[in-house]
């Protein structure tokens, strides 16, 4: 991994609305993300920003919005205010590694449990649990949902995909832990990668560590490639799967892969998901499933047919 530099900057606002999501707003204390996961859609909007290149400026070069905790409870005070859901860390995640130092999401979070206002999270990152009393108290106050993001537990594959994140089912022990604690979190199986991730072995291992885990849902969603991600994620393909690029070129002419693909898609997760008792949960929707499992469950392997690459 290469040296990481961070950039103290200032915010106008904490708050950020958003369209077209299952959430109106969104919260993100930091811009890149030491994380380096290869297919993340966030490296396009730092390079429109022009804050650097979508490659390694992103992965490296990571500026920390210090002010952003009293910026939010200005925010959080307004009278127009209506105390709606808050989604953290939608374009980078809350909990990489520069919260060891600055400590921007926990004194976010602490602004939330002073106003009781709801919270949803993405992140991929154990030191969520370092956090816990500010969430288990805000839980106890309003509706929180924390996504740990797992896209594979294929140990081999986790570390070609993801870099710079911490071993899946090390997340998910965490994850355990804080249910365990009276925080409701869950699994989000996301993004699914077609010709390496999507085999039915794959996804059911993802969905089964889930369920030994206790993870009250399972949601997920098929690879996205914007344009700017769409180049570097073409160069990891032609580097780590020469044979798929061909095929990738093909199937992404635009943003979305074909629908056919991501109806076929979309059935064998719901398949999965049915199979071990779960329920689609969304940053708009409660739902839970029945008590689980939490008997750990060895290491999968990357095994079985991949779906077929969507072609057009």
């Amino acid at each position: 991994m290469s040296r990481v530099e961070y950039v103290e900057i200032a915010c106008k606002s904490a708050l950020n609305r958003v369209q077209g999501m299952p959430f109106s707003w969104s919260l993100n204390p930091y811009v890149g993300c030491s994380h380096s996961c290869h297919y993340c859609y966030a490296r396009t909007y730092y390079q429109i920003a022009n804050h650097g290149n979508a490659g390694r400026d992103f992965e490296t070069r990571i500026m920390a919005k210090t002010n952003l905790p009293e910026v939010l409870r200005r925010e959080l005070r307004r009278p127009s205010w209506r105390g709606e859901t808050v989604a953290i860390g939608t374009s980078t995640d809350a909990y990489q590694p520069a919260e060891g130092r600055f400590r921007i999401t926990r004194r976010a979070l602490e602004a939330f449990r002073d106003h009781a206002n709801p919270i949803g999270m993405v992140t991929k990152s154990p030191m969520v649990f370092r956090d816990l009393d500010v969430l288990a108290d805000l839980a106890s106050l309003a509706k929180v949902r924390i996504f740990f993001t797992i896209t594979t537990v294929d140990l081999a594959l986790w570390c070609t995909l993801e870099p710079g994140t911490a071993n899946p089912f090390k997340r998910l022990e965490i994850m355990r832990r804080l249910i365990d604690s009276g925080v409701p979190c869950g699994v989000l199986l996301a993004p699914i990668l077609p010709g390496i991730t999507d085999s039915i072995e794959g996804l059911d291992a993802v969905a089964r560590a889930a369920h030994d885990h206790g993870a009250l849902w399972l949601g997920s969603s098929a690879l996205r490639l914007r344009p700017i991600v769409k180049d570097h994620y073409l160069t990891f393909v032609e580097d780590e799967f020469p044979e798929l690029l061909a095929r990738y070129q093909q199937a992404y002419p635009f943003t979305n892969a074909p629908k056919p693909y991501q109806e076929a898609l979309s059935a064998r997760v719901e398949k999965i998901r049915n199979r071990y008792g779960f329920v689609e949960e969304s940053m708009r929707r409660s739902g839970f499933a029945d008590p689980l499992s939490t008997q750990p469950h060895p290491p999968a392997t990357r095994i079985g047919r991949q779906f077929v690459l969507p072609t057009l």
